[in-house]
């Protein structure tokens, strides 16, 4: 639960990670609060190799519909908003797209922590709690043992996450790049290297295609927290990986 109940979180994006024993396709949890601030100008959806299960929240706790769970594929490039975005989401991401969807019945925890936290900042906990469950309640399919060809994993990594092998790996490398930038205070020139960038000129050059801005920004952006910020609950707290707070 956050350090004051009395009002609602102001702009906010933290990733937590998944619980012990979620599936193994599930990377992070990650939860967005905005008033239009973080979403403004400039601003967009960072390129990624993972899908999104999200449920949205959009003008607060008293607007708009019941919100709903959408399930978008992995993004080839940066994005820009059309618009600023006011609402909150809650969800995950994942290395691969579920089998099945949970029943709209057994969102109806997540729906109530989610109008609970965007509403009055209260209901920290109780949305991890509601996300925990719905990584229990994801199935996927299983994974294939037979050896494939080259042509045909091709063709089955285009048709799973809509971009070509080359690509894929690009963007994991600049995804394990957003890691390093968060993590540490290395010079960018040595982390360059080390996430497996030709130079800085070519890492720089990754981040304005995947991300729309420079890797200074990103890391100004993407700073690691110290714990005891956000979940009195240490166990939760432990399992906070990254916050982007303005």
């Amino acid at each position: 639960m956050p350090t004051s109940d009395k009002a609602a979180p102001g702009p906010l994006y933290l990733e937590l990670a998944p619980p012990a024993g979620a599936p193994a396709q599930i990377d992070h949890f990650f939860v967005y609060c905005d008033c239009g601030l973080l979403s403004g100008p400039g601003t967009g959806r960072f390129a990624t190799d993972l899908f999104t299960l999200s449920l949205t929240l959009r003008g607060g706790a008293d607007r708009g519909p019941r919100p709903r769970l959408d399930l978008a594929p992995p993004r080839l490039a940066f994005s820009p908003r059309r618009a600023p975005f006011e609402g909150a989401i809650a969800g995950m991401r994942l290395d691969a797209a579920p089998h099945l969807l949970p029943s709209e019945g057994k969102l109806d925890a997540l729906t109530l922590a989610l109008l609970a936290m965007a509403g009055k900042g209260e209901a920290w906990a109780p949305l991890v709690a509601a996300l925990d469950q719905l990584a229990c309640d994801l199935i996927f399919s299983g994974s294939h043992s037979a050896a494939a060809s080259a042509r045909s994993e091709r063709r089955c990594v285009r048709a799973v996450t809509g971009m070509s092998r080359r690509r894929l790996a690009a963007t994991r490398r600049f995804r394990t790049l957003l890691d390093g930038l968060a993590a540490r205070d290395q010079a960018l020139s040595e982390l360059a290297l080390d996430v497996g960038y030709y130079d800085q000129s070519h890492m720089s050059a990754a981040c304005r295609a995947f991300a729309g801005a420079p890797p200074g920004v990103l890391r100004r952006l993407a700073r690691a927290r110290p714990s005891g910020r956000f979940f009195q609950d240490q166990g939760l707290e432990t399992r906070l990986r990254l916050v982007i707070d303005p």
